[in-house]
């Protein structure tokens, strides 16, 4: 890893924690108890790398996909492995882990509002951060392969040989932890702007 591009994974992993927060308070306000969301781990890869961090590239993920656009544009996904999905939707309806047990309309509404509530709080803090006007689609909800999602929602970035960011993403309330992986793909312009504000 460059010392820039680590430059760069230093400011988007501060910019993580202040989107947990944010979307911490969300959370928690939108199921009525405290959800505590954490960001052990940032860093830099390739799509080989998202993969793996989600246990492979043939793991069966359920998450969503959000896009950026505005000042700058770029790709945000909260992905988990299935049964880790299952783990954070039980843990946002109280329920007992194990309630829910498949990805069913139930489980992607949740899913799609969790990855609202997070990606869109990561791009909020970004904007606050880099001074920027940006916007977050509406999400996308994904079940698939791995390497199938990673590879359709990058393919542009990937042929441009672009990076991804991988930070760590654990929530828990008084019952129980469960952990997903927030991929972050700035395009080259918005990775470049990202760099200057790293600087």
């Amino acid at each position: 890893m460059s010392i820039m591009t680590s430059r760069v994974a230093e400011t988007l992993g501060e910019v993580a924690t202040d989107g947990a927060l944010r979307a911490a308070r969300g959370l928690s306000g939108l199921v009525g108890e405290e959800i505590r969301i954490d960001v052990p781990q940032i860093r830099v890869g390739t799509n080989i790398d998202a993969c793996d961090a989600v246990g492979g590239p043939d793991v069966i993920v359920f998450g969503a996909y959000i896009g950026i656009t505005g000042d700058i544009t770029g790709h945000v996904m909260l992905l988990f492995p299935q049964e880790r999905a299952m783990e954070c939707i039980d843990l946002m309806c109280g329920q007992p882990v194990g309630t829910s047990t498949e990805p069913d309309d139930f489980a992607a509404s949740a899913i799609g509002e969790l990855a609202n509530i997070v990606g869109s709080a990561f791009v909020n803090a970004l904007a606050d951060r880099a001074g920027l006007i940006l916007h977050p689609s509406p999400p996308t909800v994904l079940n698939d392969m791995a390497i199938a999602l990673v590879e359709s929602v990058y393919a542009a970035i990937l042929a441009q040989g672009g990076e991804v960011v991988m930070i760590d993403t654990v929530f828990s309330d008084e019952k129980g932890t469960t952990s997903g992986l927030l991929i972050v793909a700035p395009d080259a312009e918005a990775f470049a702007r990202i760099a200057e504000l790293a600087a």
